[in-house]
């Protein structure tokens, strides 16, 4: 069999449209991959379809099949026990590409080792995705707390060392924030690349609402056995804060937003212009950086916590200096405390005790 850059998988059940046009994209794009084509229990002009493509690749195409749909994710993993290239990269039949979509993923994997899994940017169908980063340079990147399974790139270090994606889970949001931070664990980080738009439509959801439901609260709670819960923290620097101390903690809260914790940083805009030439202003998705105006700066930092608090009541304010408050603020808890919480856990996530 001739060698292949990246093995590209499409879990199939039924939607022989939708279908035709994602593998008609992805043929005519991405000449140096093969199609890992999984018919998870399809039905027969889905059957079809497939077995079309997959004569037409001839070699560039390796058929699976179930005699009934045993579920996204065990279609998923079933496939990446056969992945040979360096690279996987998961696809929705759902999803349309364009040309320099792959590219961008593969060059930021090649460039980090640490990069074990990529998503690129992606848009909901319709022009809905996050249009606000379309004009960044495709050499951006940035951390994320988990992909998603419209389009996903996973380095086949990563699969032999940690296995597939739990099939116990929820097959969405939990199974891939699962898989996540085991890679954490594993030593592997998880990047958004920008790039080409992938576009992707939303899931038509099937079966009881009642069981769906259930099974995403189980899988809630398991991820929060595992991992710990993901609590909110706002932390305020005070405008003369030397620029390389705020560096040293960001790394710790970069730290703490690797391992599921949400961030809300509050900086004065000197501070921030020098965050961005150091490359710390956008260090992972879970790290919002809101900026203070020149003026009245008090106020708006009350504003800012009130509306924080009003959309979650248990974010837990910091000062980003010890000995220092929050103006307009009690009852801040010190950098130190922070740094403690985000150790604790990490020490938990590297050094797990035995199973209950």
């Amino acid at each position: 069999m001739a060698p292949f850059d990246v093995d590209i998988l499409i879990p199939v059940w039924n939607r022989p449209v939708e279908t035709r046009n994602c593998l008609v994209t992805l043929m005519d794009i991405t000449p140096s991959a093969r199609f890992i084509l999984i018919d998870n229990g399809s039905d027969r002009e889905t059957e079809r379809l497939l077995e079309e493509f997959a004569d037409i690749l001839g070699e560039r195409a390796l058929s699976l099949k179930t005699s009934a749909n045993q579920g996204f994710v065990k279609a998923v993993n079933r496939g990446l026990a056969q992945v040979e290239a360096p690279f996987a990269v998961i696809v929705r039949n759902t999803t349309l590409v364009a040309g320099g979509w792959l590219e961008p993923m593969v060059e930021l994997a090649n460039s980090r080792s640490d990069a074990g899994i990529i998503v690129p940017r992606l848009e909901r169908e319709g022009g809905q995705g996050r249009r606000k980063r379309a004009t960044l340079s495709s050499k951006t990147v940035t951390e994320v707390s988990h992909g998603s399974f419209a389009a996903l790139l996973l380095r086949r270090e990563l699969m032999e060392r940690q296995g597939g994606f739990d099939e116990e889970l929820d097959g969405g949001l939990w199974c891939l924030r699962d898989f996540s931070r085991r890679a954490l664990r594993n030593g592997y980080l998880t990047f958004a690349a920008e790039g080409v738009a992938v576009t992707y439509a939303d899931e038509v959801l099937f079966g009881s609402i009642v069981r769906r439901e259930e099974t995403v609260r189980r899988s809630a709670e398991t991820c929060e056995a595992r991992w710990g819960r993901e609590d909110a923290f706002c932390v305020y620097f005070p405008k003369d804060v030397e620029p390389e101390a705020v560096r040293e903690k960001l790394d710790i809260i970069l730290k703490g937003a690797r391992m599921g914790y949400r961030f809300t940083v509050i900086v004065h805009p000197t501070l921030h212009k020098v965050l961005v030439e150091t490359g710390h202003g956008s260090l992972h998705r879970s790290i919002n950086m809101v900026l203070l105006p020149r003026f009245f700066a008090t106020g708006e930092i009350r504003k800012i916590i009130g509306r924080l608090l009003a959309a979650r009541g248990d974010m837990v304010t910091v000062a980003g200096v010890d000995g220092l408050s929050i103006p307009g603020v009690e009852g801040a808890k010190s950098f130190g405390w922070l740094g403690d919480v985000i150790r604790h856990r990490e020490g938990a996530l590297y050094h797990p005790g035995p199973p209950e």
